[in-house]
């Protein structure tokens, strides 16, 4: 009995070790590619609201310019200080809004980038591991 249960215990971890240790050439092509090129394929988030942000941001800041535009006039109408307020907001926001585009074209781009390198990565270990 102590012999048959060391006996099965080697049976199963020569079974078991050859397993574990044979990955796929497509994994550890990928796994290689992930490595080298920082890309993880599948990871992409989407869109992350900071052109709302940017908006929100500008508005925020062209209100508080115009309220400071605002106090320097003290004998102008309320109607106008709150039309210039509202103005400078929505030029505010216009333009927070443009920066973030700008900032999310320039992430896309990066992001293209390093899923080319990825690519290319992975598909030189595929072609050295036929």
């Amino acid at each position: 009995m102590k012999h048959a249960l060391g006996s099965l215990s080697a049976i199963a971890i020569a079974i078991a070790v050859p397993a574990i240790a044979q990955d796929t050439p497509e994994a550890q092509c990928s796994a290689a590619a992930t490595q080298a090129s920082g890309y993880t394929p599948g990871a992409d988030t989407g869109p992350d609201g900071s052109r709302a942000k940017g908006a929100a941001r500008g508005a925020a800041a062209g209100a508080a310019a115009g309220a400071v535009q605002n106090n320097q006039y003290d004998n102008a109408p309320d109607a106008l200080k709150d039309a210039n307020r509202e103005d400078k907001a929505k030029s505010g926001a216009a333009a927070g809004m443009a920066v973030a585009g700008s900032r999310n074209r320039q992430d896309r781009r990066q992001g293209r980038r390093a899923e080319d390198d990825w690519q290319k990565s992975y598909d030189a270990c595929m072609a050295a591991a036929k």
